[in-house]
């Protein structure tokens, strides 16, 4: 079976190590070529495992949340191809939907 290019989008939280508090959650998407997406999630899941390797000298941590969500591309990768997209139906209005799961790109923006 050949390949072929999945991009799979995770989870990060870091936190301070002196109390375990979340500094902030981040969103990472990774290019990977695999079997079929089961593999693609292992392989992502075996990416985290060194991005989280910790540092000793660093007074945080960062671990994988646990969800993943992977995206097929279906070519190979190249300027200008589509490497993730995720729909959500709403009934916002699209200023209120960035308000409500982006709101520090909002308040970026105006």
């Amino acid at each position: 079976m050949p390949k072929e290019w999945y991009s799979v989008k995770g989870l990060f939280r870091w936190y301070m190590n002196d109390g375990g508090a979340t500094e902030r959650i981040e969103e990472r998407v990774i290019l990977f070529e695999a079997n079929s997406f089961d593999d693609a999630i292992d392989l992502a899941e075996a990416e985290a495992k060194s991005y989280c390797c910790p540092d000793r000298s660093a007074n945080f941590r960062i671990e994988p949340v646990g969800w993943w969500h992977a995206y097929w591309i279906g070519e190979t990768p190249a300027s200008g191809i589509e490497v993730f997209a995720r729909g959500a139906k709403t009934e916002l209005a699209a200023d209120a939907f960035v308000r409500r799961y982006y709101p520090r790109a909002h308040s970026e923006a105006t």
